[in-house]
């Protein structure tokens, strides 16, 4: 559903705002400035279709993942982060976009790494967080 979406049409862009990149902070005129930011213009609200809601609902969690990724990768210092668990089973179009908040946020220092077996990782970070906690 997500994959034949434009979230374009649904969220507003810095283009949208500035009429095109805006020099000063270095940033595209494809850069989201506002989730959901069209859907306050009724014309806008009755033209998207269910596909554009759902891509832009997907871009809106994958932008704030890898947002709140890369600032706990700044903080510790690391510079690959493993995304793991069933949100990405079967979900490329979650990783692509995944991969290109790590590389838009971090401006290339921080790279996302994917697991081929991911869902089970999840499950494997929980019986280990649980496992610890047994021990304390």
């Amino acid at each position: 559903m997500a994959s034949s979406g434009d979230s374009t049409q649904v969220d507003k862009l810095v283009r949208d705002i500035y009429g095109g990149d805006y020099d000063r902070f270095h940033l595209p005129g494809s850069t989201v400035a506002s989730s959901f930011g069209q859907m306050n213009i009724p014309e806008r609200r009755a033209s998207v279709s269910k596909n554009d809601l759902a891509r832009a609902t997907l871009v809106t969690i994958t932008n704030n993942i890898g947002s709140i990724a890369r600032m706990c990768a700044l903080n510790v210092g690391i510079e690959r982060v493993v995304f793991v668990g069933n949100f990405l089973r079967v979900n490329p179009l979650a990783m692509k976009l995944l991969s290109f908040a790590m590389e838009y946020w971090s401006k290339g220092a921080i790279k996302a790494l994917f697991l081929e077996h991911e869902g089970y990782f999840g499950a494997v970070g929980a019986l280990v967080q649980l496992l610890n906690k047994n021990e304390e």
